[in-house]
């Protein structure tokens, strides 16, 4: 009886989650944006340049 009880609560639980849109975790992040999208400074999040060797904001050393 406690079988089927399981059984059916995994059962329901993967109709349930299969029929929901998935969604990622990443929202609209591309990793082609292309263009001069450089990734911002991880402690102060201000604009970098590709060879910038530490930010040009905070003075932080990259790498």
């Amino acid at each position: 009886m406690l079988t089927w009880l399981v059984f059916g609560a995994v059962l329901v639980a993967l109709v349930l989650g299969l029929s929901r849109p998935q969604s990622s975790a990443f929202g609209d992040f591309s990793f082609a944006s292309g263009g001069d999208a450089d990734l911002p400074c991880p402690w102060c999040r201000a604009q970098t340049n590709e060879d910038d060797r530490a930010c040009p904001s905070c003075g932080q050393n990259f790498g």
